[in-house]
């Protein structure tokens, strides 16, 4: 009894008197990579030594049509995968609030890789949250900066 339900071989068609017209095989959905808008987004964020909780903001991107928030969780898994690489490092900046970031004469034109270092175990458990990346705390003030080997890698060949 049911003797059609027995396993059928990968030539047989599924339904008993059912014909197959090709023997192309099943189409497997293929693991995508990084989102390459994503990439750019922060590799322009990591080139213009950009704030972490400016980078989620999305207030950094100089294309209105890019313009806007980013995915946090998205954002960590990209630059944990450049970190991990050993294309950028983390580096502290102080929390200009107030004035500084309104008044002219107050200079924030530095070079980001000229800040503390943070140690790298402390940067990856903060590149690893991104809950932390406000503008409330100073971890938010940190700054995602090219390596030397960033520097010198290819942007094609960042992962």
């Amino acid at each position: 009894m049911f003797s059609w339900l027995r396993r059928r071989g990968r030539d047989e068609p599924e339904i008993p008197g059912m014909v197959t017209s090709s023997r192309r095989p099943r189409r497997e959905d293929q693991p995508t990579g990084p989102d390459p808008a994503l990439r750019t987004t922060l590799h322009h964020a990591v080139l213009n030594d950009t704030w972490l909780f400016d980078i989620t903001e999305g207030g950094f991107v100089d294309e209105p049509a890019t313009w806007g928030p980013l995915d946090p969780q998205d954002c960590s898994a990209q630059l944990l995968r450049w970190f991990d690489a050993g294309l950028v490092e983390l580096h502290q900046d102080d929390d200009p609030s107030g004035e500084a970031l309104t008044d002219p004469a107050v200079d924030l034109d530095y070079e980001a890789a000229d800040l503390p270092l943070i140690p790298p175990d402390e940067a990856r458990a903060l590149l690893a949250d991104p809950g932390r990346w406000t503008d409330e705390t100073p971890d938010g003030f940190a700054v995602p900066v090219p390596t030397e080997r960033g520097r010198d890698t290819p942007v094609d060949r960042w992962p």
